[in-house]
C-alpha cells in the first residue's frame, strides 16, 4: 500500500463526497424543499460509498497479492456489493438512534471495521480452517487511541473549518459535514491496525 496515494484518495474522494452534500442540502434550502431525506437518506449513503473507497485503499495491507481492485471484485461477487452497502447504511442508521454511539468517532470506525471484516471473511472463509474477526486487546487498545486522538483533532479543527466555510458561501451548519469528512480521513490508522491484525492470522 503506498501510504501516500491512500491518503491523496481518501482526501479527494472525502472532499468530493462532502461537497457534493453540500450541494444537495443548499438545492434543497434554496427551492424550500424538506432537506430530511438528503440529511438522512442520500448524503449517509454518499458517505459509505465513500468509506469504501477508503477501505479499498487500506485493506491491500492484509495481503501484498490483493489490491483496491480485488477489493471491489470481492463485493461484486454473487451480489455482495448490495448486500455490504445496505449493511452500512443500516448500521448507520441503528447507531444514529444510540447516543453513545451515533458520534462519528464511533460510528464510522464500526461501520470501516465492519466493512474490512465482511470483506475479509467473504474473502478467506474457505481458505483459512479458522480465524477471528474479533480484534484482540491490544488492537482494541491501539484502536481506542486513535479514536481519542481523532476526536480531538476533529473537534478542534472541525469548529475553525465550519465557521470559514459557512463565512465564505453563505450557509449554516456545515459542521456536521465537516466532522464527517475529518473523521473519515482519520479512519486510515484505525483501519490500519485492524487490517495488521487480521494479516498475522493468513497461513
Amino acid at each position: 500500500m503506498n501510504l501516500l496515494w491512500t491518503v491523496l484518495v481518501t482526501i479527494t474522494s472525502v472532499v468530493l463526497g462532502t461537497g457534493f452534500c453540500f450541494w444537495l442540502i443548499q438545492k434543497a434550502r434554496e427551492v424550500d424543499s424538506p432537506t430530511w431525506i438528503f440529511e438522512h437518506i442520500l448524503c449517509p449513503i454518499i458517505r459509505v460509498m465513500v468509506l469504501l473507497v477508503v477501505v479499498s485503499q487500506v485493506y491491500p495491507v492484509i495481503d501484498a497479492d490483493t489490491t483496491s481492485i480485488d477489493f471491489w471484485r470481492i463485493l461484486m461477487r454473487q451480489g455482495q456489493f448490495n448486500n455490504l452497502l445496505n449493511i452500512l447504511f443500516f448500521a448507520g442508521l441503528l447507531l444514529a438512534f444510540m447516543p453513545v454511539f451515533s458520534h462519528p468517532v464511533l460510528a464510522l470506525p464500526i461501520q470501516s471495521l465492519l466493512t474490512i471484516a465482511l470483506v475479509f471473511n467473504w474473502q478467506h472463509a474457505e481458505s483459512i480452517d479458522s480465524f477471528s474477526l474479533f480484534p484482540s486487546f491490544v488492537t482494541i487498545l491501539k484502536i481506542t487511541v486513535y479514536m481519542v486522538f481523532a476526536y480531538f483533532v476533529t473537534r478542534e479543527s472541525s469548529y475553525y473549518l465550519s465557521r470559514r466555510i459557512d463565512t465564505a458561501l453563505a450557509i449554516s451548519g456545515s459542521i456536521r459535514l465537516i466532522s464527517d469528512a475529518i473523521h473519515l480521513v482519520l479512519q486510515i490508522p484505525v483501519m490500519l491496525v485492524y487490517c495488521s491484525f487480521l494479516k498475522l492470522q493468513l497461513p
